[in-house]
């Protein structure tokens, strides 16, 4: 069932404000922009123009995304590149009214080609940096891991996130190839990387079953799940969730385009919702899906029948699970509560 939205609402979702947990920065990147950088180093890609390169965004399966997002990640091969693209990203998310994201990298496509992993961290810090002096959101980065690499190299790369948490880099978390590589195979990394003061995350219950989140959940001491819509198969895990207060990085386009939920009317955000658990939205590779974190709050009205008081929870549970010092944290969840309070009394919704 589809739901109409009314102009208030449709207003609300367009000027409340916002945060973002669940974005890759390589899924972020403009097709001009890469093609500019691709001419830029050098890189040939399967796609000569910006139409061509919006061809590449159909897949089959989810295996087929990964593939895609593996072939245009070549282009990218230095800190230039990187300063590039965040300061882009910082700049597209300010114009959606965001105050905060986390922005995954995919350190194993820059390790495995040799390329400098510190200079590509602090070009992506330092274009961060200059959207946020002169727009104002604030953005940090998260070392996603692709499982399917390995363990050796996992212990390398997160040597150097440690290493690069003087430079915005917050938080650890594994993504690729769920279906092969099981979350147990990284505890002792996970592990480490909390010892460190790096917190977590885990990519699960995304195409493989809820299997695949009790281990990110209780072995991994993961915190927050990407995607996890999985775990509506198994109510022990539902009330498990809410229990050890996990939250669920939801991200219903990227199901859709990645062939996980189809149709989208077919997706649980809202038996999700309804359960009780702990959920925020986001966008994942908002070029390679078709969208932006707006887009995915319309959505959520249009096709769950969210109002604004579920979509402003939705931003508030964001702002509580950043990965952010305590005391940040609650002076961001207090500056989202007073902005959508005005904008609710302003818009009656």
């Amino acid at each position: 069932m589809q739901h109409s939205i009314a102009p208030a609402l449709n207003q609300f979702i367009t000027q409340m404000p916002k945060v973002e947990l669940h974005l890759h920065l390589e899924g972020s990147i403009r097709p001009a922009t890469l093609l500019a950088i691709a001419r830029r180093n050098h890189i040939e890609l399967p796609a000569r123009d910006e139409a061509g390169v919006i061809q590449l965004f159909q897949y089959r399966n989810f295996s087929d995304f990964l593939t895609v997002f593996t072939v245009l990640a070549r282009a990218l091969i230095c800190g230039e590149d990187f300063e590039q693209i965040a300061y882009e990203l910082g700049h597209h998310l300010a114009d959606q009214h965001l105050l905060y994201a986390e922005v995954m990298i995919s350190p194993s496509q820059y390790y495995n080609r040799g390329l400098d992993l510190d200079e590509i961290v602090q070009g992506a810090a330092a274009g961060f940096a200059q959207a946020q002096a002169e727009r104002g959101v604030h953005i940090n980065l998260v070392f996603d891991y692709g499982r399917q690499f390995g363990l050796e190299d996992a212990w390398h790369l997160l040597d150097i996130a440690i290493h690069n948490m003087p430079h915005s880099v917050v938080g650890w978390s594994i993504g690729g190839d769920e279906a092969n590589f099981p979350p147990e195979l990284y505890t002792q990394v996970f592990d480490a990387a909390q010892r460190a003061g790096l917190q977590t995350a885990a990519h699960a219950g995304e195409v493989v079953g809820p299997a695949s989140i009790w281990s990110a959940v209780d072995l991994l001491k993961a915190k927050r799940i990407g995607h996890g819509i999985r775990s509506i198969d198994d109510p022990a895990l539902i009330q498990h969730l809410i229990k050890q207060n996990v939250v669920l990085d939801v991200c219903p386009s990227s199901n859709l385009y990645t062939g996980v939920t189809n149709p989208l009317t077919k997706h649980p955000f809202r038996q999700l919702l309804n359960a009780g658990v702990g959920m925020t939205l986001n966008t994942d590779d908002p070029v390679f899906f078709h969208t932006t974190l707006t887009d995915e709050y319309r959505l959520a009205a249009h096709t769950f029948g969210c109002d604004a008081e579920e979509l402003a929870n939705l931003v508030l549970n964001a702002a509580h699970a950043a990965f952010l010092p305590l005391n940040e944290k609650r002076a961001l969840v207090n500056h989202i509560e007073r902005r959508i309070e005005m904008l609710r009394c302003a818009l009656d919704v």
